[in-house]
């Protein structure tokens, strides 16, 4: 004989209501309400495919054979590379020891020539510079960012001497010119 455990009357209802309710959730979720978007995929698939363009042509590897006879070295320097490596090492260089002038903190196109001085012989030359200061310079002062000297000061121009880097590793000097603002 088989015991069967006694089940309260509410505990039975409780049980059919959320089966009920579970057949229900599943039928609501089958209707078919993506017809906007299966009307969408059959419009697509009925447009006229078209062509893609073929692929580039690949181009093969050529290999290439390297025979040391009547070649140099890939490895070693040229001549032309050997020369500037010898003249890097030499000749003109700026002197990096020395302390720097406060207009060489800026870039020589941003200073402008404002105005020409001489008394007793001496001539300055007034500067302006970005930082809204005014300065008094001479030849032999240094300006701009590159190493530059003045040489020499007139009424309507400052002639400035810069060394810059030659690309080879070492140094050439260029030819500047401050025009006086108008």
């Amino acid at each position: 004989m088989v015991m069967v455990p006694h089940i309260a009357p509410r505990s039975v209802a409780r049980i059919i209501a959320i089966c009920v309710l579970s057949v229900l959730g599943v039928a609501a979720c089958t209707s078919d309400s993506h017809t906007d978007l299966a009307n969408y995929v059959a419009e697509v698939k009925a447009r006229k495919a078209g062509r893609i363009p073929p692929l580039p042509e690949i181009k093969g590897y050529e290999s290439y054979a390297y025979k040391k006879e009547n070649l140099r070295d890939p490895f070693k320097p040229t001549v032309e590379e050997a020369i500037a490596e010898s003249v890097a090492d030499q000749g003109l260089q700026p002197d990096v020891e020395r302390n720097k002038e406060p207009l060489e903190a800026f870039p020589l196109d941003s200073l402008q020539f404002v105005g020409h001085l001489e008394q007793e012989g001496r001539v300055w030359a007034v500067i302006t510079a970005p930082d809204s200061m005014v300065y008094r310079v001479e030849e032999g002062n240094y300006v701009g960012q590159n190493f530059g000297r003045i040489v020499h000061i007139s009424e309507t121009q400052i002639d400035v001497r810069e060394i810059v880097p030659n690309g080879l590793g070492g140094w050439t000097e260029r030819d500047a010119t401050l025009m006086l603002a108008e």
